[in-house]
């Protein structure tokens, strides 16, 4: 060969058909070394052991003389390690010992599992696969085999921390086998190939078979040692109940995960084909009762029985032992595995209910008869035995109230199917205090148990009742006859008894007394009694308000959930009967039915006075309405007061106000004036109460008084002049020439003195104006005009300037002649004013008013 590159090529054929292997392949070798001629190319150690019990083909490429050239293909047979080898490699129990000469392994010199170990080849390689198994009974024709390891692929820890590698028997397996005179044989296999394991090989003699890999190399030697077994398992585990989950270090179970049944096996037991595991469960006051048994039919299944719901309604509220018993062909007696403790809790049970509740509330007044209960199917309903059913509740007194509806009744198929309906009598319903809660309770025992301590009670129901409306009277007022009630009778105030059928402590009473605006009476509520009626006290004011009135009195009933009015007493007040007569004080006698009211006895207004009555209050409204004659002889007719508020002076005192003397004075001397007093009791505006009227005779105090200038001193003047006297004041307001006071004639219309206007004027155009402003109110005046030959006018006016009346005086009267005037009933004359064209002449006033 040249000095270039050889690439050396592998191949592995299967040593006895020949065939090449294609599932090994080897990536080629390149040799790089430049040498001419032979060359020495090292082979990886790796191809070596991938291809044990193989014939490696071994052929290399390079050139010669620069052609190309391939070798003669080479065979190369790789063998296994060889039989004197495997006494190194095969795999031995590690408790193996020497027992009288020979090699014996017994289970009762350790526990648990045994370990195999499994010497390392020299040569072994990352990757490679062991296989073992061990067989006892091997030439009994039914050998029995365990795999101690299968496709077990070497690590490079593997190779670099360990000679041996350990594996496990289970000791369960190995005391399942006859204890005696039997033997354990190990063997091991490998495949280095990296080629996937094929089946074992068919065997015709059951002796030979190793259920080893058809193509595992075989560790060519075999140890073998006597077999002692014990067939006592060690650490079983107890059975397990799916449906349970441990709690606080406790297993638990929700019987609503079972009410189908719930499903106990054994998680931690190795099985074994012909073993029989049975299953048990027990408990306080419950014997242990077989669950099943089940065979196992190959090595590894998992055994389960089903735990039927009505076994477990046996154990709510209390604990459940379950064990089993491992039982193998090689040993009659059964092995018991440790108990398992599970808690039971109680289901959820359905509430009870009552068809006619609406609304949580059972109302007696929605249906006629007994209600019906019911209860719906509930879990674990097939299993149970006897039932009880009743309420609780209060009765209107406070005492408990307890009716049972089923004691002890055994529960039928029809209520396992379809659930419990049965009755509550409407009586029972009834002795129940109106708008009470109540219970509705429902027990059921199970597990053939049929006392009620044993039994299990279903959640309570709480429902409210309002019972039928209660058959409420009228009140009655025990002041009164019937419905009449004489108002003096009820001076000191009134009582409103309220009785009725069914009166009870927890029934608030409240009482209405309207009054006229239609409100209540405040009154506080108060509660029923047991002992008789309830009584109410109204004060004199109840009574006073509604005199000549009807007053509708109820009561009302409020419960818990229902309130209900009574139908009215109709109360008739009489009006009062002890009544005064109002009085004026000024007048003579006093208190006297036409005594004389003389203006003149007395200065000022005069006083009126309605002495006290039993049934004034303050805020009462009173009248007091005057009527008499006006002095044109006509009915007049004035107030004294209206609407006026009572004070609580008043009350004691009397009612007292002034009579207005104008009022008075409007009046016709000694003619008759009439007092009425009239009160609305109830503080409103209509009375309701009149007083007998009082009768006076009134004698007013007229004034009459005269002027005549005589004190006045003879002076003229022109406009803006002007006399004052004590009875008026003349101011020349408008006009030419002079007026003033002088002395002229002297005869019945003027003398002396007298108040000159145009003096010395025949016809003075435009005329002179005088205005006369009085200084008192007149009622009439009268006086003289004289020489008067043009026309003239007299304009009589009211203290506020509006004019009362107007006189023309157009024709001549040089003579003379009476100016009069009253103004109507009620108008006083301030002042007036004279228009005048000529030389004239006014004196002799007299005038009236009132003092």
């Amino acid at each position: 060969m040249d000095a270039s590159p050889i690439t050396f090529k592998f191949r592995a054929k299967n040593t006895l058909t020949e065939e090449i292997e294609e599932g090994l392949v080897f990536e080629d070798v390149v040799d790089s070394s430049g040498e001419s001629g032979a060359r020495q190319t090292p082979i990886p150690l790796k191809y070596l052991t991938k291809t044990m019990g193989f014939t490696l083909v071994v052929w290399y490429e390079g050139t010669v003389n620069g052609t190309t050239a391939v070798s003669l293909p080479k065979d190369v047979g790789i063998n296994f390690y060889s039989y004197e080898q495997g006494k190194a490699l095969a795999p031995r129990l590690l408790h193996e010992k020497i027992y009288q000469n020979t090699p014996t392994y017994d289970m009762h010199d350790h526990e648990g599992d045994e370990l195999v170990k499994i010497p390392l080849p020299d040569l072994a390689q990352e990757g490679d696969k062991i296989y073992c198994t061990v067989v006892i009974e091997q030439f009994s024709g039914k050998p029995a085999f365990y795999t101690v390891a299968y496709d077990y692929v070497l690590t490079a820890d593997d190779i670099t921390f360990g000679e041996n590698l350990s594996f496990s028997i289970a000791r369960d397996w190995l005391a399942r086998q006859k204890p005696r005179y039997e033997s354990i044989t190990c063997q091991a296999a490998w495949i280095t190939s990296g080629l996937p394991a094929q089946p074992p090989a068919e065997v015709e003699n059951p002796d030979e078979e190793t259920r080893l890999p058809r193509n595992a190399l075989e560790i060519q030697y075999r140890r073998t040692a006597n077999f002692i077994g014990d067939q006592g398992l060690e650490n079983l585990s107890p059975p397990h109940l799916l449906q349970s989950v441990s709690y606080n270090d406790t297993w638990c179970l929700n019987p609503e995960l079972t009410k189908e049944g719930g499903d106990v096996d054994a998680p931690g037991l190795d099985t074994y084909a012909g073993d029989q595991i049975c299953f048990y469960v027990s408990g306080t006051g419950y014997a242990r009762k077989s669950l099943g048994c089940v065979s196992i039919g190959r090595d590894g299944e998992r055994p389960s029985v089903k735990l039927p719901a009505c076994v477990v309604a046996c154990f709510f509220n209390n604990s459940m032992t379950l064990t089993y018993t491992v039982q193998f062909p090689n040993n009659n007696a059964p092995q018991e595995s440790p108990a398992q403790v599970v808690s039971v809790s109680v289901p959820e049970f359905t509430c009870p209910g009552i068809e006619e509740v609406t609304a949580g509330k059972l109302d007696l007044n929605t249906f006629p008869g007994n209600a019906n209960t019911t209860v719906s199917v509930w879990a674990y309903a097939e299993c149970s035995n006897t039932c009880w059913m009743w309420i609780t509740g209060k009765r209107e007194d406070g005492s408990n109230h307890r009716l049972d509806m089923l004691v002890g009744a055994p529960v039928t198929d029809e209520w396992k199917r379809q659930g419990v309906r049965t009755s509550i009598s409407r009586q029972g319903l009834q002795l129940l205090a109106d708008c009470s809660d109540f219970e509705l309770h429902f027990a059921v025992s199970f597990c053939d148990a049929s006392n009620f301590a044993r039994a299990y009670e279903f959640p309570t129901q709480t429902f409210n009742i309002e019972q039928e409306p209660q058959e409420l009277v009228a009140p009655i007022v025990t002041e009164a006859v019937d419905s009449n009630l004489t108002a003096w009778n009820g001076r000191d105030g009134v009582h409103v008894e309220v009785a009725y059928v069914g009166i009870s402590p927890n029934h608030s009473i409240s009482v209405c007394w309207e009054k006229p605006d239609g409100t209540c009476w405040v009154l506080a509520s108060k509660p029923g009694s047991t002992g008789g009626a309830v009584s109410f006290a109204l004060p004199a004011e109840a009574v006073i308000e509604s005199m000549g009135k009807t007053v509708p009195i109820t009561y009302t009933v409020t419960t818990a959930c229902k309130v209900q009015t009574s139908p009215p007493l109709n109360l008739k007040i009489s009006l009062p009967t002890r009544l005064e007569t109002p009085n004026v004080l000024q007048a003579t006698p006093p208190k006297t039915q036409n005594a004389i009211l003389d203006l003149r006895t007395f200065a000022g207004n005069a006083t009126s006075h309605v002495d006290t009555m039993w049934f004034l209050r303050a805020g009462q409204n009173c009248w007091l309405q005057a009527t008499g004659t006006a002095k044109n002889g006509t009915p007049y007719s004035f107030t004294v007061y209206a609407a006026k508020t009572i004070t609580e002076a008043e009350v004691t005192a009397g009612v007292v106000n002034p009579v207005l003397r104008s009022e008075l004075n409007k009046l016709m001397d000694n003619t008759s004036l009439t007092l009425r007093f009239c009160v609305a009791t109830d503080g409103g505006l209509l009375a309701n109460v009149v007083c007998p009227e009082r009768v006076l005779l009134v004698r007013p105090f007229i004034v009459i008084i005269e002027e005549r200038f005589e004190g006045q001193p003879t002076r003229t003047y022109t406009r803006g002049g002007v006399v004052d006297t004590p009875t008026m004041k003349v101011t020349f307001v408008a006009g030419p020439h002079r007026a003033g006071v002088v002395p002229y004639g002297n005869n019945q219309y003027y003398s002396g003195q007298s108040y000159v206007m145009c003096e010395g004027i025949s016809h003075s155009i435009p005329p002179q104006k005088h205005r006369f402003d009085f200084k008192h109110k007149l009622e009439s005046i009268k006086f003289a005009w004289v020489w008067k030959q043009e026309p003239g006018q007299v304009t009589f006016y009211d203290e506020n300037h509006h004019v009362l009346a107007v006189h023309d005086y157009p024709d001549e009267n040089r003579g003379g002649f009476w100016v009069e005037y009253s103004p109507i009933d009620g108008q006083v004359v301030s002042s007036m004013e004279v228009t005048v064209e000529d030389y004239s002449f006014i004196d002799n006033f007299t005038m009236s008013y009132r003092s």
